[in-house]
């Protein structure tokens, strides 16, 4: 992998988180995650992508603003990143759209807990258990737009497929 590479592949996937973490709105984190699966096949240490993930989302929340459930939501990412570097398989639509499964139910399962943490007076399992189901609809709406994402980002790179497999070549 040349240095050109590299720096081009790691100035786009920052530019692509950051953009998909600021223009959607607050509660829209599908384009976001969605850069994140499609980013663990292109940045091979996980700790620079998470990096990445925590700068975008240290601009959105200061941008957005900054609350206790927020620290759920670098939680979240960091299990994500985890799953997907533990899953790290070559690049395809199934893999992805599997990995676009988990990891929206780990960010539901993680952010609907810290907003329970932070935006409840009182703390039973019933009420816990009334929090995820109340977001349920967030739930599928987030991994709909998810697999829309992920498709878009496929349809995106198998037009571009012959200078992507040139550059994968080079690489290795």
């Amino acid at each position: 992998e040349t240095m050109k590479t590299y720096i081009y592949t790691n100035i786009s996937i920052l530019g692509l988180l950051i953009i998909a973490k600021l223009s959607s709105s607050f509660s829209n984190m599908s384009p976001f995650i969605a850069t994140i699966i499609v980013g663990s096949y292109f940045i091979k240490n996980k700790y620079h992508l998470m990096l990445m993930i925590f700068i975008a989302q240290l601009l959105s929340d200061l941008y957005y603003g900054v609350h206790l459930s927020n620290l759920f939501i670098y939680i979240s990412y960091t299990f994500i990143v985890i799953f997907l570097y533990i899953q790290q398989k070559n690049m395809n639509f199934y893999i992805s759209f599997i990995n676009t499964i988990y990891a929206n139910f780990i960010f539901f399962s993680i952010s609907n807990l810290g907003h329970y943490i932070a935006y409840n007076n009182n703390y039973s399992l019933g009420l816990l258990l009334e929090n995820y189901l109340h977001g349920l609809p967030f739930a599928f709406n987030l991994m709909v737009s998810t697999i829309i994402f992920i498709s878009v980002y496929h349809f995106l790179l198998a037009v571009s497929m012959r200078q992507l497999v040139k550059n994968i070549l080079r690489r290795y």
